[in-house]
Order: structure tokens, then C-alpha cells, then sequence
């Protein structure tokens, strides 16, 4: 084979991975396994086939439950730091969006079915009652699922070429949020000083150990009344732990965590759930 047919040939064998939406190539930064601990039910049902009604309608109700769950969380500014984590989240919209108008139009069939089963009525426009309102709940599944799967083309929005927005927004040098929660002790002032603990570079080439652990710098904070409290990272978990027993007026002091488990947060998100965290402590 000539050498010029040999590079034409290359690119043709390679994109198998290119053509997979974003949202199945993504890799989570960190340790924490979210994408596979909230999906294993799910991947679990899907996997094997729902063997009965019940399971069918849990696999809808999961999905609908999803959906408005992130509708919710997109509300919060902080919901996500980069455009790349905005591509992602935008190719798992798009296959959402298309893979719901193709159940749509399955749930038009099986009306059809379930007439053939002899378990309805026939849908039928010209008859009346039950015939007619089956014809009318066919004819609307079926238009909705043609309007949404026809909506998209996700491949050419996310797969083998790519959507050339989507794609701008997840290169890897489009933006890059800062990545040093160093940074908390310059964003929170004076009442904040930064101790110094990170590990050697042998000793950081760990993503596990990152995730779990942080750097090993901890963050000192002294709160209104005066009273220090250190925050650090331990176990995958943002600590805050008082460095006194009790308040000046002899309340006892707790420790506090943050319910946000980020390895590396955004600075700015990070520090204003440290403040948050502060004033509920005391």
C-alpha cells in the first residue's frame, strides 16, 4: 500500500472511541466514583433488560427524577466551574433528549401490542370511546417521540465529526478554572493563615491519595470570637475542626464538614462554603 493511501487509511481506523458521545468518554478526576455509585442501580436493571412492568416504569421514574434533579442543580452559579464540564454535561442532555423520543414511539407500538394481545380496545379515529382516546394518547406518544428524537442529531452534534461549538467548549486549552486551594487562604483575608504541609512531588503522584487526603497543607481561620478553627482535607472529607473545647461564654465546640466532597473545588466556591460553614458554627 502506498504511503499516501497509508495516511488516509489511519484516521479512518481510529475514531471507534472518537465517535462515542462526550459523556461516555469522560473520566472523573478524581477518585470518588460518583458517575458509577449513582448510576448501579440503574446500569444494573439496564444491563440484564426489566423482566416486568415494574421495572420498566423504575427505569422511567430514574430517569425523570435525573432530569429534574440537574434542571435544579444547573440554578446554583457554582453547579459547574469549566465549559469542558459544560460540553459534558450538554452531550448527556442530547442522548437524553433523543433516547426519550425513541421510547416515546416504542410506547405508541406497544399500544398497538396490546390491541393485538387483545388487552384494548383497537385505537381507532373513526370510533368512539375508549377506541378513539387510545388513537388520540397513539397519535400524540407518537408525534412527541418523532419531534424529539428528530430534534437532535446527536451524532453530528457529538460524535465522529463533532458539533464544532460543543467540541471549542471541551478542548483541553479552552479554560481552565484555578486549581490551587491555596488560594482560600488569600480569598477568606487576615482572620486566615496557611500552614504549609504538602507532601514531597514522590509522594504526590497518587490520584487516589489526592483525592483522600488533599495536599496535606491545612488552612487556620479564627472566627469572631476569637476562637481558631482548622480546616483541612482527611478520608475524601473537608474538615473543620475547633482548636479550642469551648466557645468564651462556655458552649461546647464541635467539629463541622462540608457536604461538598470536591478534591479540588473551585477557590471562590470553596471559600464561600467556608464562610457559610464558619457562621453556622458559631
Amino acid at each position: 500500500m502506498a504511503a499516501d493511501e497509508k495516511m488516509r487509511v489511519g484516521p479512518m481506523t481510529q475514531p471507534v472511541q472518537a465517535q462515542q458521545p462526550l459523556w461516555r468518554r469522560y473520566e472523573e478526576p478524581d477518585d470518588r466514583g460518583l458517575i458509577d455509585d449513582v448510576c448501579e442501580e440503574v446500569r444494573l436493571l439496564a444491563e440484564r433488560g426489566p423482566e416486568d412492568p415494574g421495572q420498566t416504569i423504575a427505569l422511567a421514574v430514574a430517569g425523570a427524577e435525573a432530569a429534574e434533579g440537574l434542571a435544579a442543580a444547573l440554578e446554583d452559579p457554582w453547579a459547574l466551574y469549566t465549559p469542558q464540564q459544560v460540553a459534558v454535561t450538554a452531550s448527556a442532555l442530547f442522548t437524553q433528549i433523543t433516547t426519550a423520543g425513541t421510547a416515546l414511539e416504542k410506547l405508541d407500538r406497544l399500544l398497538d401490542v396490546m390491541a393485538e394481545r387483545g388487552d384494548i380496545t383497537e385505537p381507532d379515529y373513526d370510533g368512539v370511546g375508549e377506541a378513539e382516546r387510545l388513537c388520540t394518547a397513539q397519535s400524540t406518544l407518537g408525534a412527541a417521540g418523532q419531534e424529539a428524537a428528530g430534534a437532535i442529531d446527536v451524532r453530528a452534534c457529538d460524535g465522529g465529526g463533532g458539533h464544532p461549538h460543543l467540541h471549542a467548549l471541551h478542548r483541553g486549552d479552552a479554560y481552565q478554572h484555578p486549581r490551587d486551594s491555596h488560594q482560600l487562604a488569600d480569598l477568606l483575608g487576615d482572620s486566615t493563615k496557611l500552614v504549609p504541609g504538602c507532601r514531597p512531588p514522590a509522594e504526590a503522584v497518587c490520584a487516589a491519595r489526592d483525592y483522600t487526603d488533599g495536599c496535606g497543607c491545612h488552612v487556620e481561620l479564627t472566627d469572631r470570637d476569637g476562637i481558631v478553627w482548622e480546616f483541612h482535607r482527611s478520608d475524601g472529607t473537608w474538615y473543620f475542626m475547633p482548636l479550642a473545647d469551648v466557645t468564651p461564654n462556655g458552649r461546647p465546640l464541635d467539629g463541622r464538614k462540608l457536604s461538598m466532597t470536591e478534591a479540588l473545588p473551585h477557590p471562590q466556591h470553596l471559600a464561600l462554603l467556608v464562610q457559610q460553614t464558619l457562621a453556622a458554627a458559631v
